[in-house]
């Protein structure tokens, strides 16, 4: 049986990924493409055809960065890594916000709990104290 050629190898795997992804099997593509980066990782065209198939921003940055190494006057690709990368530090800053809000909203709880303590302390010394004012009046009397 004679081996076939990386070459070879990697256009039959590119075609296949197509012919699955074409077929609505995205993750058969992905395995096949992905197969076929590891043989040609300098190969522009696999990571194109990856960037189809890849589900997380974070899988889809890897690959818009190894798309823009090889090919570093792809605008389409800075363009999407550039989205990507906004849309993330929205992502990121909205996240902060939401987190200074609970620390907020943590702190005027705090707040609230221990003036609520101190009244009560305070609504019980004053009636303590009105207590032994008013029995030190009965018995006075």
């Amino acid at each position: 049986m004679s081996q076939q050629s990386p070459t070879s190898r990697f256009t039959d795997l590119m075609q296949a990924g197509r012919v699955a992804y074409e077929a609505g099997k995205p993750k058969a593509a992905h395995d096949l493409w992905k197969e076929a980066a590891a043989l040609e990782p300098y190969n522009e065209q696999v990571w194109l055809a990856l960037l189809d198939v890849l589900q997380t921003d974070d899988d889809r940055r890897v690959c818009l960065q190894n798309i823009i190494a090889i090919n570093p006057l792809n605008v389409q690709a800075r363009r999407q890594l550039n989205r990507i990368d906004a849309r993330l530090q929205r992502e990121k800053l909205q996240q902060q916000a939401r987190q200074r809000q609970r620390l907020n909203w943590l702190r005027q709880r705090r707040r609230l709990f221990v003036r609520a303590i101190l009244l009560g302390i305070a609504i019980g010394l004053s009636g303590v104290f009105f207590g032994l004012v008013i029995s030190i009046l009965l018995y006075a009397l």
